[in-house]
């Protein structure tokens, strides 16, 4: 084994505790160990795989935990406020030539290393489970970090229920979505789920999408309703890429297709001393996609989702486009403004100018999927003839 993969304790206290004999026979390997050991002779360099979260030290708890720590809170009664810094490891094992140090190895392989929170790594009794199964840790982390809830997508990441979304997205994905919470990325891995599944046509029907307003206004819904079939969700994977780059192409490109009109009503949000991003839009001349103004939430995502009368959903097997992918870009350039149109109409007629409630209102969906499924209509007559 690496010893890359591994640290070493010096502990003043050590205890090793076995499997109790009537342990279910998955869990009849794991050991626990506890290890009394000074603050400041925690090493660096223990991974912190299994833990379900970012850690974030400005709460106010952790400033407290310092000052317990510096002796402002109670000198010397830091071990007994603090409840530990719980692992998972490979093996622990004992160095010959010094007994009081302890060799932790992690295996990268696989999710161990710290698994409550990571708050206080650097400030302390250490309890390290040895023999874990894999399938396991995700359960162990959720049930060591419930003085704070952690959130449903931050446990779905830890049990690997992203994987194949970050491998359809590839190195923009590791560096623009937010995997799980404290993670940093212009998308929430929530929000990403949620366009995908605003491009189903057989979840969301042409004709009556009941619930697809729920993919803008009410994302714990949507992400609860993957979690109950993934499956159905990752056969989108082969246009999970060009689905954000259509969506960044709607918003990106709306106030040019209308002129520009977008910046004066309420379905445009703008910047005065800076830009958007448009991450997932390939560069122009080697130059990253920027705009001052874009296309809101509220109105491009009943636009987007439009496009799901251009998906086709087999039995069986893979999503695809109806077209390639150019042409259907192309569909918004040509169609793209009787879309937002519609858009426009709703919020500025039937909803006093509020965006948000045009987002959640499934006749726009409806609308708007009409609109470009004439569109669409009007393309095929006039090839054909």
């Amino acid at each position: 084994m690496d010893p890359k993969n591994s640290v070493i304790l010096r502990a003043q206290i050590a205890r090793r505790i076995p499997a109790p004999p009537d342990a279910p026979a998955e869990l009849s390997s794991v050991e626990t160990h506890i290890f009394r050991v000074k603050a400041s002779e925690v090493p660096p360099g223990i991974p912190d795989d299994a833990n379900p979260r970012e850690p974030n030290l400005n709460r106010q708890v952790y400033r407290r935990v310092r000052a317990s720590l510096a002796g402002e809170e109670g000198e010397g009664a830091f071990h007994l406020k603090h409840g530990g810094i719980v692992l998972v490891a490979e093996k622990v094992e004992r160095l010959r030539d010094q007994p009081d140090r302890y060799r932790l190895w992690f295996n990268p392989a696989v999710k161990q290393g710290i698994t409550n929170g990571n708050h206080s790594y650097q400030y302390v009794e250490i309890k390290v489970h040895t023999g874990v199964p894999p399938e396991v840790v995700p359960d162990l982390a959720e049930g060591l970090n419930t003085s704070m809830q952690v959130r449903e997508e931050s446990l779905a990441d830890l049990r690997n229920q992203f994987e194949w979304l970050k491998r359809s997205l590839g190195r923009r994905g590791e560096s623009h979505v937010s995997w799980h919470e404290g993670d940093e990325g212009e998308y929430d891995v929530r929000e990403v789920i949620a366009l995908l599944m605003a491009l189903d046509p057989t979840r969301y029907r042409l004709e009556d999408p009941v619930g697809i307003e729920n993919t803008y206004a009410r994302l714990s819904s949507v992400f609860r309703s993957y979690l109950a079939d993934p499956a159905r969700v990752e056969r989108f994977g082969p246009i999970a890429l060009q689905a954000l780059e259509l969506y960044e192409y709607i918003r990106y490109s709306a106030t040019k297709l209308w002129q520009g009109r977008f910046r004066r009503t309420v379905i445009a949000d703008t910047k005065k001393n800076s830009l958007f991003a448009f991450p997932f839009l390939p560069p122009e001349n080697e130059t990253p996609r920027a705009s001052d103004a874009r296309l809101t939430k509220a109105a491009a995502i009943p636009c987007f989702a439009a496009f799901r009368a251009l998906v086709e959903v087999p039995d069986e097997g893979e999503v695809t486009w109806r077209y390639d992918f150019q042409s259907i870009k192309s569909m918004w350039d040509e169609y793209g403004a009787e879309v937002m149109r519609e858009v426009h109409d709703a919020v500025t007629k039937q909803y006093n100018g509020n965006t948000h409630y045009a987002g959640r209102s499934v006749m726009l969906y409806r609308a708007t999927t009409k609109t470009l499924e004439l569109a669409d209509l009007r393309r095929r007559v006039a090839s054909d003839g």
